[in-house]
């Protein structure tokens, strides 16, 4: 229950306000969890948002994203999903420096970025479809490409939000 009104406020915010891009106040939104995260409340949103700390690109700092994400048991791996067509600062900072730090609930860890392949991240994008059956319509409207469950749809979309995968590994951030 809590996860379908997740998913349907996520759906109502991000196909009403970020038409135009991210403003003062979801930039706002978007960083709540974060708070949360520090007040020690984590375990309220830790079942869908996770905290990733990568190093900046430019900057050499610390920089902690507030994302949605989904687990996979069997590798013990985190995926999460880009927008804006992959020019998110957390997407490139990754990239740029795969060494990462995961916070979700309870649990830390440093580990690795690994951008996925074209065929994984169109099984993800399935299997989001699968339990939100909204975000085929947000994808859509927030990219323009329009969605008919095909594979190449699919693959334009894969390469307008591309997933990383994160696994615990060696280093810090």
């Amino acid at each position: 229950m809590v996860l379908r009104f997740y998913l349907a406020v996520e759906y109502f915010i991000v196909t009403r306000f970020l038409r135009n891009g991210v403003n003062p106040f979801m930039h706002a939104l978007f960083r709540a969890p974060i708070f949360f995260y520090r007040i020690g409340l984590g375990g309220m949103v830790g079942k869908q948002i996770l905290l990733l700390t990568t190093i900046g690109r430019e900057t050499g700092k610390l920089r902690v994203t507030a994302l949605g994400y989904g687990y996979d048991t069997a590798s013990d791996t985190y995926h999460v999903m880009t927008g804006w067509g992959g020019k998110t600062d957390w997407l490139r900072n990754a990239l740029a420096n795969p060494t990462i730090h995961v916070r979700v609930g309870a649990r830390q860890f440093d580990g690795i970025a690994e951008l996925v392949s074209e065929e994984q991240g169109m099984a993800i994008m399935r299997e989001v479809a699968r339990i939100n059956r909204l975000a085929p319509q947000m994808w859509s409207r927030l990219s323009g490409i329009p969605f008919d469950s095909s594979d190449e749809s699919l693959r334009q979309l894969v390469a307008y939000f591309p997933s990383l995968r994160l696994r615990p590994g060696k280093g810090r951030p």
